[in-house]
């Protein structure tokens, strides 16, 4: 079954567009996973702190597999260097298709 994640980031002001950055190889590599439909980050223009990227699987195995991966394990020893509260993560079924 697909899945969606939600994850929702409030960034240090000061660290926006390095993280905006670094984060351009995470996604190119996520995008190119087997079982990723799609790896986005978007970033709010009413307050520019608040980001979250949003994520298509396929099901959950392809996010396991995401999470072992060392762009994901190198992303997650640096993400505290940026974030201003801790970030809120949410793991969605697609309703549709139960």
């Amino acid at each position: 079954m697909k899945k969606i994640i939600a994850a929702h980031l409030t960034l240090k002001s000061e660290k926006m567009e390095s993280f905006i950055n670094y984060t351009k190889e995470l996604i190119e590599k996520s995008r190119a996973e087997e079982g990723n439909i799609s790896y986005t980050l978007y970033q709010n223009p009413t307050d520019p702190v608040k980001f979250i990227f949003f994520e298509e699987w396929m099901n959950q195995e392809a996010i396991e597999l995401h999470f072992a991966t060392a762009h994901f394990q190198d992303f997650e020893q640096v993400l505290a260097n940026y974030v201003a509260e801790p970030p809120v993560i949410t793991i969605y079924d697609i309703a549709s298709e139960k």
